[in-house]
């Protein structure tokens, strides 16, 4: 297998998504042999998710990249038409992962996971579209199906991405012991965080991890962000938040009558009526089951090993 490299970026201010969805093409390619190599724009938050990575740290989204033996896979908001040419014109095959057909990319794959409608884009490259094109890190490809739904939500589970950008999960925390006494809390952050009380902190979880973790609760309350594909994998029905201009098409393409539900956006005066409507619907046992069997439904198949499977062609 030829080497394969991934260029992204990642930091408190902008997510760690990129390093999330790549960490499963890195995850995946490993476990066939072959040497993973990443090229990041990203800060002590991303330096410490990659710590056990071969990682070459810097602004790169600018620059122009040689010819090599490798494959690449290039994750970004703001790299210029011109880095990826020359990626394009000097690699052996590339995957572009686009969540908002930002650009007409170049000769290649874009990976464009998004539920909705396929869109007209322009360029040279080939697209595959919609969630089962995600790429999920390899615990969650066997997760299972969500036989067992509880009569009454029990327990909780709060994650506002990797680095909660908004700072809303002490909020959450808050509204919910205030309105749900009676409710056990799963919230997932960065690091500890002293004002939450009475819940349990889960900090670095790997994917086996959150995989357990999902399956064992009732109800999500999360960010449109890469957590909804796992959320779905997983058949956890919730209430989305919108958190960043980029889940526009997330928060719009799963939620509705079989998805999730909308708690719109997080800087809206309406957020905690909406959340409490949100959860009201979503209290009926039948109508978690209905929605966690269609979530799963919409991940079926494994686009992580379908992409590599392209990126190792002969």
């Amino acid at each position: 297998m030829l080497p394969l490299w991934i260029f992204t970026e990642g930091d408190k201010i902008r997510g760690l998504g990129h390093l999330s969805r790549c960490s499963a093409y890195a995850s995946a390619w490993q476990q066939q042999g072959g040497a993973v190599h990443w090229v990041v724009d990203g800060d002590a938050l991303a330096r410490d998710r990659l710590s056990r990575e071969t990682v070459c740290w810097g602004a790169w989204q600018n620059q122009h990249f040689s010819p090599r033996p490798v494959v690449a896979i290039v994750d970004s908001y703001s790299a210029s038409l011109t880095t990826l040419e020359s990626i394009s014109a000097g690699f052996e095959r590339v995957i572009y992962l686009d969540d908002t057909e930002r650009l007409p990319y170049p000769a290649g794959l874009v990976i464009h996971a998004s539920p909705g409608t396929p869109g007209h884009p322009q360029g040279a490259a080939c697209w595959q579209w919609g969630p089962a094109w995600q790429p999920l890190r390899p615990p969650f490809w066997s997760a299972p199906p969500r036989t067992e739904v509880s009569a009454r939500i029990e327990r909780i589970l709060i994650i506002m991405g990797g680095t909660d950008i908004r700072d809303l999960t002490p909020r959450l925390v808050a509204w919910l012991h205030s309105q749900y006494p009676d409710i056990e809390l799963e919230v997932v952050t960065a690091a500890p965080d002293p004002r939450l009380s009475h819940c349990h902190q889960h900090h670095g979880l790997d994917a086996e991890q959150m995989v357990k973790l999902i399956s064992r609760s009732d109800l999500a309350i999360s960010s449109a962000g890469q957590v909804t594909y796992e959320l779905a994998r997983c058949g956890l029905p919730g209430i989305l938040i919108g958190v960043a201009d980029n889940q526009a098409e997330q928060l719009a393409g799963w939620c509705g009558p079989d998805g999730f539900s909308s708690g719109g956006w997080w800087y809206e005066d309406e957020l905690f009526s909406q959340l409490t409507q949100g959860m009201a619907l979503l209290g009926s046992q039948d109508e978690r089951a209905r929605r966690a069997s269609s979530l799963q439904a919409r991940m079926r198949g494994n686009g992580t090993l379908e992409a590599l499977a392209w990126l190792n062609q002969p």
